[in-house]
């Protein structure tokens, strides 16, 4: 039985902008068979829409809570319809 994939879009508040969040979030998706994007947000914030199993996203998440601890200070998950890509990693949006 395969796991149905889920995709999610997060948003990360708080001090996330200009202190190597984005780069973090790609380092923190290593190993992990999750794929899409990070990125700046005008508002200051950084979202992450990433598609995976449940489990790996779930990890992916609190991996990047983990590490930058200190530098957030708000979490939003809202769920998305998968779009069925599965390759690429998770890639950094300028």
């Amino acid at each position: 039985m395969s796991i149905k994939p889920k995709r999610v879009h997060v948003q990360f508040t708080g001090h996330v902008q200009g202190v190597g969040f984005r780069m973090t979030v790609v380092e923190q998706s290593v190993n992990l068979a999750v794929h899409g994007f990070v990125q700046n947000e005008p508002d200051g914030s950084v979202t992450l829409d990433a598609e995976g199993s449940p489990a790996d996203l779930k990890e992916l998440i609190r991996r990047i809570k983990s590490a930058m601890s200190g530098k957030i200070d708000g979490v939003s998950v809202d769920d998305r319809e998968p779009l069925g890509k599965s390759v690429g990693g998770i890639m950094i949006r300028r």
